[in-house]
């Protein structure tokens, strides 16, 4: 039975982890239009990439027709569209969060479960799956709120 669910989270973990990695890899159509870039809120997490090969970070303030404006590390920075490659905005990556956060907290589980096993008289083994589940689902809750790292998605790319 253990080995079985064993076998289970880890097939989960690899299927979640490949998807999360092959939909950050892929870009929409429309990357190439400017105007999602001026449709940006100010205040969102940037990743701007120029032609000469520099990867800015910074928090999004505003775009016009020939620029963009956002704040790196509390200085202001205007590029001209022309000598931009790339314009990616940041999120928190909640399901590698969940995924991390439900591994740890399944073994905390475990770990937990079979300390309590140990120190007791109970041969039943039915505390150790409980408690894996119990942590899995208590870790992959905080994991997806807390998330980690940060992912980029792209919302332009020059041609």
């Amino acid at each position: 039975m253990t080995h079985r669910l064993f076998a289970l989270t880890l097939a989960l973990l690899f299927t979640f982890t490949l998807a999360g990695t092959a939909a950050a890899k892929t870009t929409k159509a429309g990357a190439a239009d400017w105007s999602s870039v001026q449709s940006l809120s100010p205040g969102e997490k940037v990743r701007v990439s120029t032609k000469d090969g520099d990867r800015l970070k910074g928090r999004f303030e505003s775009a016009t027709e020939t620029d963009i404006n956002f704040t790196e590390d509390g200085r202001r920075v205007t590029l001209r569209r022309d000598s931009i490659k790339r314009v990616e905005i940041g999120y928190k990556a909640r399901l590698l969060g969940a995924v991390a956060g439900a591994a740890l907290g399944g073994g905390a589980g475990t770990g937990s479960a079979t300390l309590l096993l140990s120190r007791t008289d109970h041969v039943t083994m039915n505390a150790i799956p409980v408690g894996l589940i119990i942590g899995a689902g208590a870790g992959a809750a905080f994991g997806a709120a807390t998330g980690l790292g940060t992912s980029y998605h792209t919302v332009y790319e020059s041609l």
